[in-house]
């Protein structure tokens, strides 16, 4: 077996085992050893996304279309076309390139040359409404543009790595970029990242959610066994194997039958089902649903972005006070709260709410307070966005 391939299985062995930074690291080594190794591509593209670095992701995927030689990877294309939902131009680019590439059926490159047709449409009629300096100065990049960003891991393997721990110490004791330097160090596999980590855990000079993000930094790194986190005047000891609560940049899966219940919500605000059928299930905490309901909950077609708005606020508080975070029962009342800010957001920035006014109780209330808590920069950006829109 080569070096190559050696790194290759190192990082697929790390994502097996949830330690997506230090995949990440041996994907992108043994891309940088070997450009065509489209496994390393593949699994790189994978670790980022599972660590929610969007942006990353575009830059490394730009760079996968952009690299002659390769072969087409279908697993791909659910990435390309998440990231690039909302830009039209480098999505018909990307596909553009990847008709080309080794491996892909003619039908493919039929149905991917249709598509990027229609993407192309779909820009030069934003051009035509907005403008392209506009469009541009909104962050709608070729993908020339996107593949020549630098990401982390091109610091990381280029600057001397003495320089790097340097650099992030001061970047450690700034509360700006304490949080980007405890997202680098666990792409960075060696014992002084460990060390590092560990102290930011018991470091209360240092927010709570970036606390939080060490201690998910740690297990992402590859660290198991034990890790203390100090908060609240407490020292808590983590399993790093099986952490409990569950540590996650992501949602934590505790919150999914409230996230359903405000779908189901805005299924009969949309006369998709009875008030008969919302109480008999929003009523309950039961975790399943019926295959009849989730397929009415699906045609509610509750916008991306208003999920995303309640998706943060959870991830916000989840960070912010873990481990002590709440246990989810009366999910009615943690759907109402979400309602309640996912609406605040909706009409504060001139959007359409069409699911009434949500049911308003204390427990509700005291709910969405907590979820607010942890955001206090919630009202003001909306705000932000508010102006931005009518600029």
């Amino acid at each position: 077996m080569s070096r190559n391939d050696e790194l290759t299985g190192y990082g697929r062995h790390h994502l097996q085992m949830e330690s997506y930074g230090a995949a990440a690291f041996c994907f992108y080594r043994a891309i940088k050893e070997n450009e065509f190794n489209g496994n390393a591509w593949n699994g790189l593209i994978l670790s980022l996304s599972l660590m929610r670095r969007e942006e990353e992701i575009r830059t490394t995927l730009a760079r996968f279309a952009l690299q002659p030689g390769l072969d087409f990877d279908r697993d791909l294309l659910t990435f390309v076309f998440m990231m690039w939902q909302q830009n039209p131009r480098a999505l018909a680019e990307w596909l553009r390139r990847v008709v080309q590439f080794n491996g892909i059926p003619e039908k493919d490159q039929l149905a991917f040359t249709e598509i990027a047709e229609d993407a192309e449409r779909a820009y030069e009629d934003l051009v035509v409404k907005y403008g392209a300096e506009s469009l541009h100065s909104r962050g709608m990049l070729t993908l020339e543009e996107y593949a020549a960003r630098p990401i982390q891991l091109d610091w990381l393997l280029e600057a001397p790595v003495d320089t790097i721990y340097e650099q992030l110490q001061w970047w450690l004791e700034d509360k700006d970029s304490a949080l980007s330097a405890v997202r680098l160090l666990c792409m960075l596999p060696d014992t002084r990242s460990e060390k590092l980590l560990r102290r930011v855990c018991r470091n209360v000079a240092i927010e709570p959610k970036v606390r939080t993000h060490a201690l998910l930094a740690l297990r992402w790194l590859g660290v198991r066994g034990n890790a203390k986190l100090y908060k609240f005047n407490e020292s808590f000891v983590i399993d790093l194997d099986n952490p409990k609560p569950e540590l996650t940049i992501s949602v934590p899966a505790v919150y999914k039958p409230a996230l359903d219940r405000v779908k189901l919500w805005a299924a009969k605000e949309k006369g998709l089902v009875s008030p008969e059928v919302y109480e008999q299930y929003a009523s309950t905490d039961e975790v399943q649903l019926p295959p009849e309901i989730v397929e009415k909950l699906d045609e509610a077609e509750v916008p991306p972005l208003l999920q995303e708005v309640s998706h943060a606020l959870i991830r916000a508080a989840h960070d912010e006070y873990y481990p002590l975070v709440p246990t989810i029962s009366g999910t009615r009342q943690w759907s109402a709260a979400l309602l309640m800010l996912m609406k605040d957001y909706a009409v504060g920035i001139g959007e359409e709410w069409p699911y009434g006014e949500p049911e308003q109780d204390e427990t509700a209330k005291q709910h969405r307070n907590w979820l607010l808590s942890a955001s206090p920069d919630f009202y003001p950006s909306i705000e932000e966005v508010r102006k931005l829109k009518e600029s």
